[in-house]
């Protein structure tokens, strides 16, 4: 049953304009399956009894023509009345038994009504004298008329009645009896061709004429789609056409507003946050000098390595400010190479880090911004770590940048806490490196608005793996 489940799951169709297709197409199916038995059940009892009229009609003129023939003409008579529907012939037995109780009970109703009609034509009641009997098509019975054929010296004819006849026996007279056997018509399907092609022509044009409806939303919602996925990863969208039923102009109205008022409130923060950093670096200038006026050498040390934490975390916080506010442009890179630029310049300045080759992959990025991303991450694992190692991996939900070190790794108790701002955690990494926390939480700024994710996790066989999943983009 999950199996069944998985595969119709796969089969569904997962846009918006083919499962509205399907579904139509189903629910006119279904809407002509149920006119079709509908029409089948008003129309059966009219074509039943319309065929019993023309049997009776066809038959009771040739049992009055040959009752009044002699026996030797009637031989005659019946064998040139011989068509491909019908056969005639004359015995001294009837070729039908007298009625059973067995078989369908439609199938004798219907024997009855047309032994009735027959002697209503005749003006001869007596049930005796008229027998029918009426055999459908059964594979599993022997051929009735190929018996009757053997017993009765049928011409070879005969074969192709089978089973799907009726036939009716007529006493004539004494010892004489007049036999006909009428091929059935086959029974109706419960949809003609003529019945498909209309079906099918149906569909078609309501097909195409729900296409082009579904067009005028699917598209607008498309490029709302889209302009979604860019901001989500920080590009610059522009304002999108206000196009499509009303509906969906009202959905792409509020996405622009929602957009304006996002980038207004993100350029107040930072332009604060850039404005209070700036200011900052006049008091402390104005401490600093200060401070190398004390006459206690000790007191004059700290004040001024404590001055100097403070320089460096605004000059970080001023840099943060000004990576938050860049507009750098979207554009298509080759990330493999731009990696593998990023470690060749870390290796040039000392940094022990490896590059596994890879195929190319195109990307779109900001280059830069990323740039800067991986290099706070793979100086860290390289500072720390002794040595770093990356790769780059393809998969079908975006492309992994994995970068794995041999360092102490991080207690998972601070694996999220390492990406808050000015945070380090110096039972696990080096002071010494002059860093004041701000690296991690830049480089997760980064890939968060290229629409990504960074996770960490300690490896099993020691040292800290970094994994940067970028989404995939569509073409």
């Amino acid at each position: 049953m999950k199996s069944l489940r998985t595969l119709l799951a796969g089969l569904w169709p997962r846009r918006l304009m083919s499962q509205t297709i399907v579904l139509l197409i189903l629910a006119l199916f279904s809407a002509q399956i149920i006119s079709a038995l509908i029409v089948r059940g008003q129309t059966l009892s009219f074509y039943r009894g319309a065929e019993t009229r023309f049997m009776a009609e066809r038959i009771a003129p040739l049992a009055a023509l040959l009752r009044d023939t002699s026996p030797e003409m009637q031989d005659k008579i019946a064998a040139t009345l011989a068509s491909r529907r019908q056969m005639v012939w004359m015995s001294h037995q009837p070729a039908v038994g007298k009625p059973s109780e067995s078989g369908e009970h439609e199938d004798r109703e219907r024997s009855r009504d047309l032994a009735a009609r027959i002697a209503a034509e005749l003006d001869d009641h007596h049930q005796d004298h008229i027998r029918v009997m009426r055999q459908l098509e059964d594979a599993d019975a022997p051929p009735m008329l190929s018996r009757m054929q053997g017993a009765a010296g049928l011409p070879g004819a005969a074969r192709h009645f089978e089973n799907n006849a009726t036939v009716v026996s007529i006493a004539l007279g004494p010892d004489r009896w007049m036999n006909t056997a009428l091929q059935n018509r086959p029974p109706r399907r419960l949809i003609s061709s003529d019945g498909w092609i209309s079906f099918f022509i149906t569909a078609i044009v309501i097909s195409a004429i729900v296409a082009f409806a579904l067009r005028r939303i699917t598209r607008p919602l498309g490029q709302l789609s889209a302009a979604a996925g860019r901001l989500g990863r920080g590009e610059a969208v522009e304002p999108l056409q206000e196009d499509g039923p009303a509906d969906v102009r009202e959905t792409i109205r509020a996405f622009n507003d929602m957009q304006q008022r996002l980038h207004k409130y993100v350029a107040d923060r930072t332009q604060m946050l850039a404005a209070i950093s700036h200011d900052l670096r006049t008091p402390i200038t104005s401490l600093r000098l200060r401070a190398e006026m004390l006459d206690d050498d000790e007191a004059r040390e700290r004040m001024i390595a404590t001055l100097g934490d403070m320089q460096k975390m605004v000059e970080a916080t001023l840099a943060f400010a000004r990576e938050e506010a860049s507009t750098e442009p979207t554009r298509v890179t080759d990330l493999a190479a731009l990696i593998e630029a990023v470690c060749e310049d870390l290796g040039d300045i000392g940094h022990s880090v490896s590059f596994a080759e890879t195929e190319r992959l195109s990307y779109p990025c900001r280059p830069l911004a990323l740039r800067r991303a991986l290099s706070n991450l793979i100086e860290n694992a390289a500072s720390y770590g002794e040595h770093a190692s990356v790769r780059l991996e393809a998969a079908a939900d975006g492309p992994n940048i994995i970068i794995e070190d041999n360092g102490p790794g991080i207690p998972a108790a601070d694996i999220e806490r390492i990406f808050e701002p000015f945070v380090r955690l110096e039972t696990s990494r080096s002071t010494e490196t002059g860093g004041i926390g701000l690296g991690m939480a830049i480089a997760r700024d980064i890939v968060r608005r290229h629409g990504g994710e960074i996770t960490l996790d300690n490896r099993p066989e020691g040292g800290l793996r970094v994994v940067i999943a970028l989404p995939a983009v569509s073409a």
